[in-house]
């Protein structure tokens, strides 16, 4: 079998090209100057594929997230086009409708949103780890040290977006944007944004100043330097990393006051009892926080709405113990107390740090629980092998 792959800047994809590699796939990997959300490059992003198909012959184009550049590029030359998302949401644009499509979406609230408009080869398929190159991944004395924490958190905080953006907010906007927070707050897992804002709503909240702000904080975090005006959707993302910042920021600070709490971030902003550390290579040093902390920390972003989170899979793939936000899909296939910690409340949150900290032995049955479970039910072999055989592409496999 032979993929033409748009090669991209997810993290995740030195372990999905090396697990096709390992199934034996020939996998040529494209990439372009011109980007395919960027309304002026579109064209020559479509040009650039098209020309590039031409050299070979493929038995699908592949890539992760949803483009519909190439959907509509597969579509023209009768080939596969196959997409796994790792954002939500993920689904948007032209193309979707194509016969040609194989959609996997590991989101299932989006799934089940997209099923129920009728959107043809649509499928559930949730996110992988490769718990082979993780086991081998073996801490050294120094980096035991340098990692070695009661409790850890890897991701973002989207500080710097909040303080460049919430002071150009008129009195009455900040009233409603902190409401929206605060009531969010109160709700976990719970998100009722897109039933609360629609656009005589985002028109009367976001003035000039705020306008300009967020579209400049899209041409720097989503790439889109051509962003004319802001739309419904853009406000809502802002508003999703609004509430996020605010879970994480919160629990951090109530965990610091009675753990060694470490936060590893692009950004460093300043939090009480908080050890703020750089950020983290993904492949090469992300491991190792997780296997020298004694609880990882997972605070889902608000805009997934239901999916079990990549941090999630990572921590317990490398025999972490993840302590987790509730999402519903965590509950299809773990069970709190047995794989990993579940809360739903900082209060809570603490209470389980707190014990499990004291009882390691418990702690310990639960890492092996999780390693065992994450090694058998979400591997990539496994997990791109459902993919080929949804597709059809099984047969294409070497024996």
């Amino acid at each position: 079998m032979r993929l033409f792959i748009y090669d991209w800047d997810f993290i995740t994809k030195y372990d999905l090209y090396c697990t096709m590699q390992a199934q034996g796939i020939a996998c040529d990997l494209f990439r372009t100057p011109a980007r395919p959300r960027i309304e002026k490059e579109k064209e020559q992003f479509l040009e650039d594929v098209e020309k590039a198909l031409k050299e070979k012959p493929y038995d699908a184009v592949f890539s992760v997230n949803y483009v519909s550049e190439l959907a509509e590029a597969a579509h023209d030359k009768g080939i596969l086009y196959i997409c796994w998302t790792y954002d939500s949401p993920a689904l948007s644009g032209t193309g979707l409708w194509f016969d040609t499509n194989r959609i996997f979406c590991f989101d299932p609230a989006e799934y089940r949103e997209w099923k129920d408009r009728g959107l043809p080869h649509l499928y559930y398929l949730p996110l992988a780890v490769d718990t082979g190159r993780l086991s081998r991944m073996k801490p050294t004395p120094m980096e035991q040290m340098k990692y070695r924490a009661d409790v850890s958190f890897v991701g973002q905080l989207y500080q710097a977006d909040m303080d460049q953006t919430f002071p150009l907010f008129d009195e009455y906007s900040a009233g409603y944007v902190a409401a929206l927070i605060n009531t969010h707050l109160r709700l976990p897992g719970k998100n009722m944004l897109s039933e609360l804002i629609n656009e005589p709503v985002r028109e009367r909240l976001c003035n000039p100043q705020v306008e300009e702000a967020l579209i400049r904080n899209m041409e720097t975090t989503a790439y889109m330097p051509d962003v004319k005006e802001l739309t419904t959707g853009s406000l809502i993302g802002f508003l999703n990393k609004a509430i996020t910042n605010k879970e994480r920021v919160l629990l951090l600070q109530l965990l610091a006051k009675y753990c060694k709490v470490k936060l590893f971030t692009r950004w460093k902003p300043e939090l009480p009892g908080v050890q703020v550390c750089g950020v983290v290579d993904y492949v090469k040093e992300m491991p190792l926080v997780f296997k020298c902390s004694k609880v990882n920390l997972n605070i889902t972003l608000r805009g997934i709405q239901s999916a079990i989170p990549q941090r999630i899979l990572d921590i317990m793939g490398c025999r972490g113990l993840a302590l987790t936000n509730d999402q519903e899909d965590v509950h299809t296939y773990f069970e709190d107390g047995k794989h990993l910690l579940i809360y739903h409340s900082a209060e809570e949150a603490l209470d389980k740090c707190r014990y499990y900290l004291k009882h390691e032995k418990e702690a310990e049955q639960i890492r092996n629980n999780a390693y065992k479970m994450i090694k058998d039910q979400f591997s990539y072999d496994r997990q791109l092998k459902r993919i080929w055989e949804l597709s059809g592409l099984q047969g294409k496999l070497p024996k």
